[in-house]
């Protein structure tokens, strides 16, 4: 069965010690491939990627920074305002590619990855969880199945 976490506990099962929201430009955590497509980027790397992708229309460094990145070389970004919120960067879209919101914040992001973690972990017993977890995304964020970046298989 997949549950949804708080971000506190994910973060504690992470990151010992670590408490949460920790998110931010300068952040110590370190590199972290919390599920397949959600890699959380430690702080110099995430300068990097932020300053380096080309996707001069996305704002990056003014709006919104790179702190994660997917196995195929899509970003996730957060806001760089007070409210926290993420946007997905999709690397096939190019030097053209914007920010898609989705709706969440970074814990809610945390919370996103590590359902996504509990389904691939499912999927690898052989277990079909695929509905449960679009129901679960949506009690995480009302439109978050429809949005979301990926196909769930």
């Amino acid at each position: 069965m997949l549950a949804l976490q708080t971000p506190a506990a994910i973060a504690e099962r992470l990151w010992p010690g670590t408490g949460w929201p920790a998110l931010m430009p300068g952040h110590g955590l370190p590199r972290t491939e919390i599920a397949g497509d959600f890699v959380l980027l430690d702080h110099l790397e995430a300068a990097e990627e932020t300053w380096e992708r080309d996707a001069p229309l996305a704002n990056l460094g003014q709006e919104w920074w790179v702190f994660a990145c997917s196995g195929t070389g899509d970003a996730w970004l957060l806001s760089r305002d007070q409210q926290q919120t993420i946007a997905f960067l999709d690397h096939d879209a190019g030097p053209d590619a914007l920010p898609r919101l989705l709706g969440i914040d970074a814990g809610q992001w945390l919370q996103l990855a590590d359902l996504m973690a509990q389904l691939e972990a499912a999927q690898d017993q052989g277990l079909e969880l695929a509905p449960q977890a679009r129901v679960l995304m949506a009690q995480l964020a009302p439109g978050l199945p429809t949005c979301y970046p990926y196909t769930l298989a």
